[in-house]
């Protein structure tokens, strides 16, 4: 018989964030969204049905408050259930950045714009946090902002030197730890940036230049009920601290009793 986990029933009971596809009242929410957009470049980016995605979408949608899995997320997916995600594509909500510089015209203002947030870099950077607002004069009719979130990591990991290699999994920071052994690949990319996508064989990929390249075997995945459990958990921490804390006084308040009966002695 294997152990059994200790896990507080607070804890178990609190529930988890649940992670599923887009459901079609969201997909219907999408698309009234689209239309509220002025310009007609920008609402041909975003006409991507519930089997499609794409890096403005994923964006989109979180805007609306239909959160989008992370890379993070997805991998946890790939370690509790790969057949969920085996054979479709999915986009996480960030960008890996290489340089300023990029053969693709239609994303040279935006690797410009994006490259002046982070300065100078040796390695790729992972950047979070961006929303997309409508610019008419690029190619998409859309460009991406730092929100309120908005951060970036150098990830090393992402250099075009390791292009092709392969992994079995991917740490806390979604970066592969490769493996020689390992059955999944990383494709990247040498300039410009990219969209950063789980592939249908739960590869890793940053080489897509298009950033509103859609197919009909792209899915997203929605990330739901984390408020109600954060919310749980924070209570529940919040109790043990102050029955750690009540305790910490009663000894203390014990040790000095005892102090002074010592030193009466």
């Amino acid at each position: 018989m294997d152990g059994v986990a200790l896990i507080p029933r607070e804890i178990r009971e609190a529930g988890f964030p649940t992670a599923r596809y887009l459901n079609e009242n969201e997909q219907t929410r999408y698309e009234e969204a689209v239309k509220g957009f002025n310009s007609e470049k920008a609402r041909k980016t975003l006409s991507v049905p519930s089997n499609g995605s794409n890096l403005f979408k994923v964006l989109l949608l979180n805007k609306l408050g239909i959160r989008t899995a992370t890379m993070q997320e997805l991998e946890m997916i790939v370690d509790q259930n790969p057949g969920m995600l085996r054979g479709h594509y999915e986009d996480s909500p960030s960008v890996a950045l290489f340089s300023s510089n990029t053969s693709y015209d239609s994303n040279k203002p935006l690797a410009k714009s994006l490259s002046k947030l982070v300065g100078k870099h040796e390695y790729p950077v992972i950047m979070d946090g961006l929303e997309l607002v409508e610019d008419p004069s690029t190619a998409y009719g859309l460009s991406l902002k730092p929100g309120n979130k908005f951060q970036f990591a150098k990830a090393p990991e992402l250099a075009y030197a390791n292009n092709g290699r392969k992994f079995s999994r991917l740490d806390e920071r979604a970066m592969p730890i490769f493996d020689d052994k390992g059955t999944r690949t990383l494709y990247t990319r040498q300039d410009g940036f990219s969209r950063v996508c789980l592939g249908g064989s739960l590869s890793l990929g940053l080489g897509d230049e298009d950033l509103a390249g859609s197919g009909e075997n792209g899915r997203v995945v929605v990330v739901s009920a984390e408020g109600a459990a954060n919310a749980k958990l924070k209570e529940y921490m919040s109790r043990l601290t102050s029955e750690r804390d009540r305790q910490d006084a009663a000894t203390e308040e014990r040790f000095q009793r005892a102090s002074a009966i010592m030193n009466d002695h």
